[in-house]
């Protein structure tokens, strides 16, 4: 029986979700936030249980509180540098051309292994050799 991983996928547009959806293997598991509110409180209780991480900058697309209004990728790096191992690979796939690479620097300065990929530029390829990076991580974790 195959063991499943879990990629947690930050993002508010809909069709980028389906899109990420159609190009996983049948063993991982996408766990979905669509806001940034969301994907905090799933990084603060969910610590060790991800075998990477796609993020977005831009989350206002599905705001579940007023407080999402303030709330962006920039807050959920933090989120992430506070609360997840660095042993795990992100994939920041935001379009945001100011921000995007300020996410990548303090991440990477914080130890993890990110790799920047706007969606304008994401190929099916390019997903699936990041998340066999993130399966290789996963597997020397367990």
């Amino acid at each position: 029986m195959k063991q499943f991983f879990r990629i947690l996928l930050i993002e508010d547009d809909n069709d980028r979700v389906e899109t990420f959806k159609a190009w996983l293997p049948e063993d991982v598991r996408l766990v979905h936030a669509g806001s940034a509110g969301r994907a905090i409180g799933i990084l603060q209780r969910d610590r060790n249980a991800y075998a990477g991480i796609m993020l977005d900058h831009d989350l206002r697309g599905q705001m579940v509180t007023e407080k999402d209004f303030s709330l962006d990728g920039t807050i959920v790096s933090k989120t992430i540098m506070a609360n997840i191992p660095p042993d795990t690979p992100i994939l920041i796939h935001s379009m945001n051309p100011v921000d995007a690479p300020k996410m990548d620097i303090a991440l990477s300065k914080s130890g993890f292994s990110v790799s920047r990929i706007p969606m304008s530029e994401m190929t099916e390829e390019k997903f699936c050799e990041w998340l066999e990076e993130a399966r290789e991580m996963w597997e020397a974790r367990s």
